[in-house]
């Protein structure tokens, strides 16, 4: 069976640049990770797509026929990618056991809150016997401003609540903040205390934001992993979390890198950079 990673998250959270990194860093470490596009909308795309779903269905293509607006293009596309899982399925079927699968979602939060599409979708997969878990990228600019936290984290909240998978959630573009608000923010690992810690100064909200802080507490549904391309580590960092979740590393076999005589070792870190390099 192959193991599988969900990525969702909002338009510009950086889902797109997340697969690529650890695509490349499965290049460097000669780890088959492969990505499968199912993003009918998507346009320019810096990994290679093992899987595309735009194959089969566009959203442009839905727009011009049936006169949709990109809303209700995009749900479209997958309902019929949905009404078309053979097609999926087909594709999965040809990975190996010990491959993983990085799913690049839609941008559009409504397809795992408002519309029953993706849970449907995960539970073929499931029924195909993938391993799956769920990563929720959540731009981790937005805690620079306390409501956007909170907008933030209950859409991720929402979506994973939908999605009977094991959850983690990256804060992405990590490197566009002071190193010292991270560290504090992961170090707190609340959001009540996070937000009481912060320069609020628009109290008139204050009270409501408050009681839905309490709830992401309660639910504990969100443990915040940090990723940024610019850092060689990240990509190392999440797929430990990933593979966890789907026991990847109780099916992993010991892999013992053949010697080739007269060929210097690559260092992994070097080569990571120049491939991160050439994707920018």
């Amino acid at each position: 069976m192959p193991f599988g990673v969900l990525v969702i998250g909002p338009a510009g959270a950086g889902k797109t640049r997340f697969c690529a990194a650890l695509q490349t860093y499965g290049d460097v470490q000669s780890r088959s990770i492969h990505v499968i596009n199912l993003d009918p909308a998507a346009e320019d795309i810096p990994y290679r797509t093992d899987v595309d779903v735009r194959e089969i269905v566009t959203v442009d293509d839905a727009m011009a026929e049936l006169k949709f607006g990109p809303n209700g293009g995009l749900v479209y596309c997958m309902e019929y990618l949905l009404a078309h899982s053979e097609w999926l399925e087909e594709k999965l079927l040809a990975f190996a056991p010990e491959d993983t699968i990085l799913f690049d979602c839609p941008g559009q939060l409504e397809l795992y809150t408002h519309v029953p599409v993706m849970p449907r979708l995960v539970a073929l997969m499931q029924r195909w016997d993938t391993r799956l878990c769920v990563a929720y990228m959540m731009d981790s600019v937005s805690l620079g401003e306390p409501s956007k936290f909170i907008a933030g984290a209950l859409a991720g909240l929402s979506a994973m609540l939908q999605l009977p998978l094991p959850r983690l959630t990256v804060l992405s573009k990590t490197d566009l903040l002071a190193p010292d608000v991270l560290e504090e923010f992961l170090e707190i690992g609340s959001a009540t205390t996070f937000l009481q810690t912060c320069d609020n100064r628009n109290t008139k909200f204050l009270k409501l934001t408050t009681v839905i802080a309490n709830l992401l507490d309660d639910h504990s549904l969100l443990s915040y992993v940090p990723f940024s391309i610019h850092d060689e580590d990240s990509p190392s960092h999440v797929l430990t979390y990933a593979d966890q979740l789907t026991q990847y590393t109780d099916e992993a076999e010991v892999r013992i890198p053949r010697d080739i005589e007269g060929e210097e070792e690559e260092d992994p870190d070097t080569a990571f950079k120049a491939l991160m390099h050439h994707h920018r």
